[in-house]
């Protein structure tokens, strides 16, 4: 029997029993579409995580301590911070230059930077502003995850530009407390604007320390309000450094402090941010810098950390759409069987005028493949819809817990719908195939 043959008989004999066979599709239908949605709601749960973790900063950054938490080095005794790394034992770890430059030469880190944080003073006129500066290198600020809403972001040859968050508000320094928070903060184009920088926190005041003399410095890009960086300031490292520097020197001589005589002679730093290509290799980078003798962490363990807390949710939801596909298959088999008891005659007919058993068998696989793969594309279809009727109540709601279903589940879905159908309709088919044909031909 030719594949064209089979495949017409079994698509009549399935509709010659047009209600059995709607209702058995039907059971199909609505396995596929419990399973499909509930699985898309689990997707769409990461998706939502994933994005909020990315309004924090990127997925792909990880963030290097010094092992003692700050600059400086540390004596590796074993214990937690070694990671299960026994290696670096004795060695003194430092976050330094030669760290820096290791982490870049790690397989898989993009880049590298250093980051240094100051708390300034800015000046736009004689408006100021309080702001939290983050010096990085600036060839690597696009890199490691920092967005522009207008203007650009910095690039290497930057040395006195800055990217300003669009939270920063400034006020008339000359108003109170009381005043500022119950004004409205004026809207100020900074863009292309000079701007000055002091550590001096009378900036702006008549107690100003005439002194100190600030930095400047051009707005050439700024970053949404409603990041996680919009009260920021980024400006390059080099800039942020000789600032430092400048009011530690203030500090020594307004406060005749000789700590700066006690400075180490090695550049160190406090924190790096390693940018790593692919998300996928993230926990592997992460693990290596580990292995070195640093702490580091990456917005990465929290997304792992929410997965691993709806893990059990999603395993309910789909178990529960599974329960369902079960149900539609025990359905398939039911049809089957008594799709044989109604056709034995014409199963003994087969046989006798030629019909291999294969034939057979493949004749009824054929009607319970179809009734699978039929109920699986009208599965997707109404998982489709469900899922938009979900994404718009979720929307009504204002939640961000939405149904997401890739590319990968529409396909899978009606894979495993098919298959279930040829399972189901297995035995049924071992049951034709072992009718004898003379006892077939008899029956009425």
């Amino acid at each position: 029997m030719s594949t064209r043959d089979l495949l017409n008989m079994a698509l009549r004999n399935l509709l010659k029993r047009k209600l059995r066979t709607f209702l058995t599709v039907l059971g199909v239908v609505i396995g596929t579409a419990s399973i499909v949605v509930m699985v898309s709601i689990g997707i769409g749960m990461n998706e939502s995580f994933e994005r909020q973790l990315q309004d924090w900063g990127s997925l792909q950054v990880i963030n290097v301590f010094s092992p003692n938490g700050g600059g400086g080095s540390y004596m590796m005794m074993g214990g937690e911070e070694t990671t299960n790394s026994t290696k670096n034992k004795g060695k003194q770890v430092k976050l330094d230059g030669a760290a820096v430059e290791s982490f870049r030469q790690i397989e898989g880190v993009g880049a590298v930077s250093p980051l240094k944080n100051l708390y300034l003073k800015l000046g736009s006129g004689k408006l100021v502003a309080d702001a939290n500066i983050i010096g990085l290198d600036p060839a690597t600020m696009e890199a490691m995850g920092y967005k522009v809403d207008a203007g650009r972001a910095l690039t290497a040859e930057d040395v006195k530009s800055i990217v300003v968050g669009g939270a920063v508000e400034f006020s008339d320094p000359k108003l109170s407390w009381e005043m500022r928070m119950n004004s409205e903060a004026p809207k100020l184009e900074l863009i292309g604007e000079k701007v000055e920088a002091s550590f001096d926190w009378a900036y702006g005041t008549r107690d100003a320390d005439k002194s100190v003399k600030p930095f400047k410095f051009e707005v050439v890009g700024t970053m949404p309000a409603d990041g996680s960086n919009g009260w920021s300031v980024i400006m390059p490292l080099k800039e942020v450094e000789k600032i430092e520097k400048a009011q530690k020197e203030w500090e020594k001589t307004k406060y005749s402090s000789s700590g700066g005589n006690n400075q180490k002679k090695s550049k160190e730093y406090e924190q790096v941010l390693v940018k790593v290509d692919d998300i996928k290799n993230v926990q592997v980078v992460q693990q290596q810098i580990k292995d070195m003798g640093y702490r580091a962490s990456s917005l990465t363990d929290q997304l792992e950390a929410m997965k691993q807390t709806t893990k059990m949710l999603r395993m309910v939801l789909g178990a529960i759409g599974a329960i369902s596909l079960i149900v539609a298959a025990i359905g398939i088999t039911n049809t089957m069987v008594m799709a044989i008891y109604e056709r034995t005659r014409e199963i003994g007919i087969m046989k006798v005028i030629g019909a291999s058993l294969r034939d057979i068998k493949l004749l009824f696989l054929t009607e319970a493949a179809f009734i699978g793969f039929a109920g699986g594309i009208l599965g997707i279809v109404v998982s489709f819809a469900t899922s938009k009727l979900v994404n718009f109540v979720a929307m009504q709601q204002g939640s961000d817990m939405t149904s997401s279903i890739p590319l990968w589940l529409y396909l899978g879905s009606i894979g495993f719908a098919t298959v279930i159908g040829v399972l189901s309709g297995y035995l049924p088919a071992k049951r034709a195939m072992k009718l004898s044909a003379l006892t077939a031909i008899k029956t009425e």
